[in-house]
């Protein structure tokens, strides 16, 4: 892996005042309701990582996003502050300064709201950097490879594209810690909304860097999971699946987008079934850079497809953003 080690806690044009003794006493933890539920990852799953739990459950997120401290001396990087939830917010803000530790950043894994949406605030309140590649957030765009360093704990940046454009993994080495956002999500999976041949490659490449040691999977949703080479070869068996499905319908004449969403993910409705669509397109475009993937006579129409697709994506997301920009 190449080396280039960073100083996250340098922020050159992005200097912020860090929050004062004052400020931070008033980061108090107010425990309304019992979270996070009895079967959901919490505490420490991994060495110097402590867990989250954001209270946003949903059938997007599951039980709710997973936000991550890693703290090693006397240093903490936040992974994903999630929603902007003040109780969630102000209890990851105290995590990152138990044991008078300095936090040094806060990293995304990548920009979807359930992962990102709390990180300006928190990055405000404690006077540190966004690390990550959207450029909706980011101050420093970490370049693959990098190494953190958090107080000797080495937290490496692996960009790994697919789900997300701007997915990023964090692999911590000395203790086999991977935090994979929606990359990996153990024995699930979501869906793709980048390019499914980079997904594919990004897979593939946590696959070979887990195969021979043991490692544990911090997921950005869900509960740890200990055979990361297995998860990762599970998505890659899926993936595969699902384009020789899609394959199998173009053969038979059916190109309509809506069609081959229903007919890939039956089960999958409501507000999900726009995963399952995306998942699709992603799938329609890798076959389209295969030569013989589509069939000539049905090109015209996938490219249609594609094309209202992004249309009316590039729409919803303009109205999910003004009404996240009006709640707050």
């Amino acid at each position: 892996m190449r080396r280039s080690r960073r100083a996250p806690a340098h922020r050159g044009r992005h200097d912020r005042p860090r929050a004062s003794d004052a400020e931070r006493s008033k980061m108090t933890i107010k425990v309304t309701q019992p979270w996070p539920p009895a079967d959901s990852t919490a505490g420490a799953p991994a060495p110097h990582v402590e867990h989250l739990l954001a209270p946003n459950p949903s059938s997007w997120t599951y039980e709710g996003t997973n936000s991550y401290v890693i703290g090693h001396g006397g240093s903490s990087l936040i992974v994903d502050p999630g929603v902007p939830d003040d109780d969630h917010l102000q209890t990851l803000m105290r995590m990152s300064l138990a044991g008078d530790r300095t936090p040094m950043a806060v990293l995304l894994t990548h920009d979807h709201p359930d992962h990102s949406d709390g990180a300006r605030e928190v990055a405000g309140v404690l006077g540190v950097p966004v690390l990550c590649l959207s450029p909706r957030f980011a101050d420093e765009l970490p370049a693959d490879g990098a190494v953190l360093d958090v107080d000797g704990l080495d937290v490496h940046v692996l960009h790994t594209p697919g789900h997300s454009d701007d997915s990023l993994c964090f692999w911590m080495p000395s203790t086999g810690a991977l935090l994979t956002g929606d990359t990996l999500l153990g024995a699930r999976s979501a869906g793709v909304m980048g390019r499914l041949g980079e997904l594919l490659r990004s897979v593939e490449m946590l696959r070979a860097l887990t195969a021979d040691r043991d490692a544990i999977g911090l997921p950005g949703h869900g509960p740890a999971f200990t055979d990361v080479a297995a998860s990762a070869t599970r998505v890659i068996g899926v993936r595969t699946r699902r384009i020789d499905q899609v394959r199998g319908y173009l053969a038979d004449g059916d190109a309509s987008l809506a069609s081959l969403s229903a007919r890939v993910y039956p089960d999958v409705t409501g507000t999900r079934a726009k995963f399952g669509e995306s998942t699709v397109v992603s799938t329609l475009e890798y076959l389209a850079e295969i030569d013989g993937g589509i069939p000539d006579p049905l090109r015209e129409q996938v490219s249609a497809e594609i094309a209202e697709y992004y249309v009316e994506r590039s729409r919803r997301h303009r109205e999910e953003a003004a009404a996240r920009a009006a709640s707050h």
